[in-house]
């Protein structure tokens, strides 16, 4: 009975940790959904870019939007239980439409992805608070700084699997530096919870997001091994109960279709960029600081896809430049601390996967929110380091590339407004 007693406290206080907790980060929270959720209502209304019904497929950055909105989930193979998440807010999506109108389910699953992305922005907030132990001021501004990255700017309208890994890979990383910094380890229910369930069963490889954070529990080697294998062992318990229903409901190899999937994704005959060029533009770039908006008609189909084109222009080049020596710069002179080693471990899974596996790296700007998280968090730890007249220097640098990232970015969003009214005006 005590265990059972221990385990609901367990669950209770893990999922009080996932709301906002003090004054400070529930104005933090309204204030930036109330910033989203206002221009993402005018796209709703002024376009059909997100819920266009005459297509099945994706039309802007390769999202699936349409298959989330329609099924609540999009390639099973990559994303194991996404439909657990989002089925639920599919049903009262159609309870919606069919009480009201079909742009009350969209805005419903609008208002959703506005509220995880500022969620996640509360998390990085909260983070460089509780375990940076930074002050208000630059916290706050870190957090904005991360709240106008491109990629948070397209998700908080965009039902998607990112979004909700933007969500959650923030989460993660708090919740484990939590009880890393009391140096305890979480219970391992939620360690279950967090990286096989929720994680893995969003996105596939970001299980090992997951699991990472185990690495600098204050255990014993041997036990820290045995929570790593078991959950491995756990999270291919879940794959093999996904292949039985795959087989049995949707008469699909699931195994199979995962090497399928992953040959698809490493095609990169689709694009003329050269490859190193792509990978800072578009995956080092790109989801943070926008490039610009353009279309191209997709092959035989007659479709119009919206994608971000390669920076034009040499201040675009520095600016990414910028950011990434920063962050670089912060891992290098922070190379001891623990949780700068957890979070490189976290950007590095993303750098096998993408820079080297070059999976999805012919559209490589979508896979943003796997890792920009990490930014405002380095660029914390960067600042915690520095002491008088460098840390003054950096916020000020801070602050400039803040006000250069909101004119950049809300340029380039009206630019992709723009089009999607253009191409896909409301319905």
């Amino acid at each position: 009975m005590g265990k059972i007693t221990s385990l609901i406290d367990d669950i209770k206080c893990f999922l009080k940790t996932l709301l906002p907790q003090k004054k400070e980060e529930k104005y933090l929270f309204v204030i930036l959904l109330l910033f989203y959720f206002l221009y993402s209502v005018y796209i709703v209304f002024s376009t059909s870019i997100v819920d266009n019904t005459t297509i099945e497929t994706d039309i802007y950055f390769s999202y699936d939007n349409p298959l989330i909105l329609e099924h609540g989930r999009t390639q099973i193979s990559g994303h194991p239980l996404l439909m657990v998440f989002y089925y639920p807010f599919v049903l009262i999506g159609n309870a919606l439409a069919y009480l009201i109108t079909f742009k009350a389910k969209t805005l419903f699953f609008v208002l959703l992805s506005s509220s995880m992305i500022s969620m996640s922005c509360v998390y990085v907030y909260r983070y460089l608070r509780e375990i940076a132990d930074i002050e208000k001021p630059v916290s706050y501004l870190l957090t904005l700084f991360f709240a106008f990255f491109s990629t948070n700017l397209i998700l908080c309208f965009t039902p998607e699997s990112f979004t909700l890994s933007a969500l959650f890979l923030a989460f993660n990383v708090y919740y484990n530096s939590s009880y890393i910094k009391k140096k305890e380890s979480p219970p391992f229910v939620s360690n279950i919870v967090l990286a096989d369930f929720i994680l893995g069963g969003i996105t596939i490889t970001n299980v090992a997001k997951g699991i990472a954070p185990v690495l600098f529990f204050k255990e014993k080697k041997m036990s820290v091994l045995k929570k790593i294998v078991l959950l491995s062992l756990i999270f291919l318990a879940i794959l093999c109960v996904v292949h039985i229903f795959s087989a049995v409901f949707l008469n699909k190899n699931y195994f199979e279709s995962i090497f399928i999937h992953r040959e698809s994704f490493t095609d990169m005959s689709l694009s003329g960029t050269p490859y190193f060029r792509m990978l800072f533009i578009h995956f080092f770039g790109a989801p943070v600081f926008f490039s610009h908006m353009m279309n191209y008609e997709a092959q035989g189909t007659g479709l119009m896809y919206i994608i971000e084109g390669d920076y034009l222009f040499w201040w675009q080049y520095l600016y990414a430049t910028v950011v990434l020596v920063l962050m670089l710069f912060s891992l290098i002179s922070n190379y001891k601390n623990a949780f700068v080693q957890m979070i490189f471990l976290l950007v590095l899974v993303d750098i096998v996967i993408h820079c080297f596996l070059k999976f999805g790296m012919d559209q490589p700007f979508i896979y943003g929110a796997h890792w920009i998280y990490c930014v405002p968090l380095l660029f914390g730890w960067l600042y915690k380091k520095l002491k008088g007249f460098p840390a003054k220097a950096f916020v000020v640098l801070i602050l400039c590339l803040f006000v250069g990232l909101v004119i950049n970015n809300l340029y380039r969003l009206s630019e992709f407004i723009n089009l999607a009214q253009r191409l896909y005006p409301a319905n």
